[in-house]
C-alpha cells in the first residue's frame, strides 16, 4: 500500500472517530449551535409581534380540474426564515363528505436535506396542486407548511364538485 493511500485512510479514521465523540455526548441528536433554538423561537415571537407569515388557499376550476394554490406570505417588518428539514414543504389532506380521502404525504419518502429559505417583507411561498377527475361531493381541503416554527401556516377551504 503506497503511503498516500495510508495518510488518506488514516485520515478517514480520524474522521469517523471525531463524529462518533461528537455524537456520543449529546444522546445522537444533531448538535445545534448555541444561538439555533433561540433563533427558532425569536422567528416565532417576532412573527406574533410584528405580524406573521399569512396563509391562504384558493382554487379554480379549469376543465373539470381543480387548481388550487396554497401562498404564505411575509407579513412581517422583517426577513423571516422559513425551515425546511426535508424535501416536503407542505402537507394537505383532502375529505369528500367528511371522509379522508388523500393525503399528500402518505405513502411518500422525502429526500433528508435542510434548507432554509429567507422570506423578505410582503415575499411569499407559493404552492400549487391540481386535482383530477374529483367524484361528486363536498370537498374540504385542509394544508399546511411543513415547519414546525410556524404551526399557523395552514389554510382550509371548501368546495363541492357536482
Amino acid at each position: 500500500m503506497g503511503k498516500g493511500r495510508m495518510i488518506g485512510l488514516a485520515g478517514i479514521a480520524v474522521g469517523v472517530a471525531a463524529i462518533g465523540m461528537l455524537f456520543s455526548n449529546n444522546g445522537g441528536e444533531r448538535p445545534k449551535a448555541k444561538d439555533e433554538a433561540s433563533q427558532a423561537k425569536s422567528q416565532v415571537e417576532r412573527g406574533m409581534s410584528n405580524g406573521t407569515l399569512k396563509p391562504s388557499l384558493t382554487y379554480e376550476k379549469k376543465d373539470g380540474n381543480y387548481m388550487v394554490t396554497f401562498t404564505v406570505k411575509n407579513q412581517t417588518d422583517r426577513v423571516q426564515t422559513v425551515t425546511f428539514t426535508s424535501g416536503k414543504k407542505y402537507d394537505y389532506i383532502l375529505y369528500r363528505d367528511g371522509k379522508k380521502v388523500k393525503q399528500f404525504s402518505e405513502g411518500k419518502m422525502f429526500t433528508q436535506i435542510y434548507e432554509e429559505r429567507p422570506l423578505k417583507q410582503g415575499e411569499a411561498l407559493v404552492f400549487t396542486e391540481t386535482f383530477a377527475d374529483l367524484p361528486k361531493g363536498n370537498y374540504k381541503l385542509e394544508w399546511w407548511l411543513a415547519d414546525k416554527n410556524w404551526p399557523n401556516a395552514k389554510a382550509t377551504i371548501m368546495f363541492t364538485v357536482e
